[in-house]
């Protein structure tokens, strides 16, 4: 599938990027492939992964979540003229093969009245691995940092984010997780889990992503052609929960989630 997002803030395109890997990552760490410079964007806030000729809007368990179309989604196959908010900007996916040439205006694309429409229909009127050296560990905290935007009550969300939180590990002031390598590559060793997001697996192969927000910690697949396992079952799309004693296939490895 030949696929495009153009980042835009306040109707002015900021960049286009081709959806040319299988997953596309947007937030505001510097390692994205989308960086967004918004104090209101997750440092890994969403992703786009290509299967086939279907593309997937994925949250990463991101501070204030992803919209798609003004509905709060977590995993969400994207149309042409899908219109997806992280924070402040707005992501808006085109179908290339739909598109005489580049985008050269939105007030005539994506900005339209079926955009208006689906905006006011659903929100109400205005009345919101191992640890790294020092100094990169400061960037990352820095990045960790997301700045929550106030919502509107009236805005309704999705069934998946509803219930997104689940568990024992929503307690306040529960104790930080740490991975233990149980076989594989490295076995034996404890991968400490207090970034905001860890990738696991073998690079290149068969990845996923540990989700730290808070307290509260989330798995989520993230490249290779088999899906991680949890608790010897296959990972679904999006993010999920993990508590202590949960197991993670990855590739060749396996990992027991454990408190430190």
């Amino acid at each position: 599938m030949s696929a495009r997002i153009v980042l835009s803030l306040d109707g002015a395109i900021l960049k286009e990027v081709e959806l040319t890997k299988p997953v596309t990552v947007v937030g505001r760490h510097p390692d994205c492939d989308v960086v967004v410079e918004d104090g209101a964007v997750s440092g890994r806030h969403m992703l786009f992964r290509v299967v086939n000729v279907t593309v997937y809007a994925e949250d990463l368990a991101s501070t204030n979540g992803t919209r798609v179309n003004g509905l709060s989604a977590q995993h969400q196959v994207v149309h042409h003229l899908d219109v997806i908010e992280v924070g402040r900007h707005k992501v808006h996916f085109f179908d290339s093969t739909m598109l005489a040439g580049r985008v050269g205006g939105l007030e005539n694309t994506v900005l339209t009245e079926y955009e208006r429409t689906m905006m006011a229909e659903h929100v109400a009127a205005p009345a919101p691995s191992a640890l790294p050296p020092p100094a990169a560990r400061a960037r990352d905290d820095d990045l960790d940092r997301t700045m929550a935007i106030p919502r509107d009550p009236a805005l309704r969300l999705g069934p998946a984010q509803e219930s997104v939180r689940t568990g024992a590990a929503d307690a306040p002031g529960s104790a930080a997780f740490s991975l233990k390598v149980v076989a594989g590559e490295r076995r034996g060793d404890t991968i400490p889990l207090q970034r905001a997001n860890t990738m696991i697996g073998t690079p290149g192969g068969e990845t996923a992503l540990v989700v730290r927000r808070g307290d509260t910690y989330y798995l989520a697949r993230f490249s290779g052609n088999r899906p991680p396992r949890l608790n010897r079952r296959d990972l679904g799309p999006g993010t999920h929960p993990i508590a202590p004693q949960d197991v993670i296939d990855v590739g060749g490895s396996s990992f027991e989630v454990v408190k430190v």
